[in-house]
């Protein structure tokens, strides 16, 4: 069982030039964006790792992200950098067991979390229009946004564990209009979950391959974006996700549904499974202006294998379960008060999450 309670008040990273949205930097199309957030955190353990006797209680900065980004036009080139230190609590593991503070090892490659430094910092060719190149730092294409105030709800669930978030490479992409199609490769040093594979398993892949294809129902008279992704590394793991979403007034609802496959040198090292897999629902329901009310359902089966590391069990296996509420009250468009609530439960363990957040951001 661990229970988390938190009370987080926040501001705006502000200069005179940012209340409008923009700076002069020898360019007037570059925009600053960025937000704060602080919270008061109490814990008494830590799930997945069964810390039981641990406890936590005092004030954290979960947020401090800054960025410039200026947009590439036809023919040209553009950027886009955000910088900053942020926490990573998930409903399977707290940010402490993804900064290494417990095991001694981060599960994320390209550093602590709480370190400030790039995050996002890539530079974009755009030679004709609808195409362009992003080199540098990049997110994945599917899955939630590593930091807190670019989702609706303030954790991170337990498919954000499994897949590569952050990596280094080069992504070309192509908008046809009714669809857009990517392809992108790199070196696998800064995703989710490398060094976990490397120091425990011994699995060192060198390079990554994704590719993906998103578009529209509106054809066929449904309001819906549908999406298929992969993203493969040699000799170590393989995904596929299927993504889904749409905006129906009242309430949007979005799917990703995962499949995890083990290259032959990770399936000789990482358990008695060669695959894995997991699904996500959400919800979001807005009943009146200034409200919503954002849910997370998810189920994931981990089998006997180490392809979804924070609730892995090689022997006897592992499913979980999770449901999350995330009841958001937004002052202003830039503002939200939320208050949340987590469940989760495995054969092994079952958990509750309970946070309040007050944070501001800003574009």
């Amino acid at each position: 069982m661990k229970k988390v309670l938190g009370l987080a008040a926040a501001g705006l990273l502000a200069t005179t030039a940012a209340n409008a949205g923009q700076i002069t930097v020898a360019n007037t199309d570059i925009t600053l964006f960025g937000g704060v957030s602080a919270a008061y955190n109490a814990q008494d353990n830590d799930h997945v790792l069964s810390l039981g006797g641990f406890s936590k209680d005092g004030f954290s900065v979960n947020n401090v992200i800054v960025g410039l980004t200026k947009p590439a036009q036809d023919g040209g080139i553009g950027f886009t950098a955000a910088f900053g230190s942020w926490e990573a609590p998930t409903v399977v593991a707290s940010s402490d067991v993804v900064n290494g503070r417990f095991i001694g090892l981060n599960l994320i490659g390209h550093g602590k979390t709480t370190e400030f430094k790039p995050w996002l910092a890539f530079v974009t060719y755009k030679p004709v229009a609808g195409l362009s190149v992003d080199a540098g730092l990049l997110w994945a294409n599917f899955g939630e946004r590593p930091v807190t105030i670019l989702n609706p709800h303030i954790t991170r669930g337990v498919l954000f564990t499994a897949n590569p978030v952050v990596m280094a490479g080069a992504r070309a992409s192509y908008d046809a209009g009714i669809a857009k199609v990517y392809v992108g490769t790199g070196k696998v040093g800064a995703q989710l979950m490398k060094p976990f594979y490397e120091n425990f398993l011994i699995v060192i892949p060198k390079t990554y391959i994704e590719a993906g294809i998103t578009g529209n129902l509106k054809q066929v008279g449904l309001p819906v974006d549908v999406g298929l992704h992969t993203y493969n590394e040699a000799g170590g793991r393989d995904i596929y996700a299927l993504t889904a979403g749409g905006d129906l007034g009242i309430v949007s609802l979005g799917l990703e549904v995962n499949y995890f496959k083990a290259d032959k040198v990770l399936k000789a090292a990482q358990g008695n499974s060669d695959s894995a897999w997991g699904a996500a629902l959400c919800a979001n329901v807005k009943p009146m202006a200034g409200i919503q009310i954002p849910v997370r359902i998810e189920y994931a089966d981990a089998k006997k294998s180490q392809l979804i590391p924070t609730i892995a069990d090689t022997i006897n296996g592992n499913s979980v379960w999770t449901f999350t509420i995330t009841p958001t009250y937004n002052p202003t468009k830039n503002t939200f008060i939320r208050a949340e609530v987590s469940y989760v439960n495995s054969r092994h363990h079952t958990l509750w999450w309970c946070i309040c957040s007050l944070q501001r951001s800003r574009q």
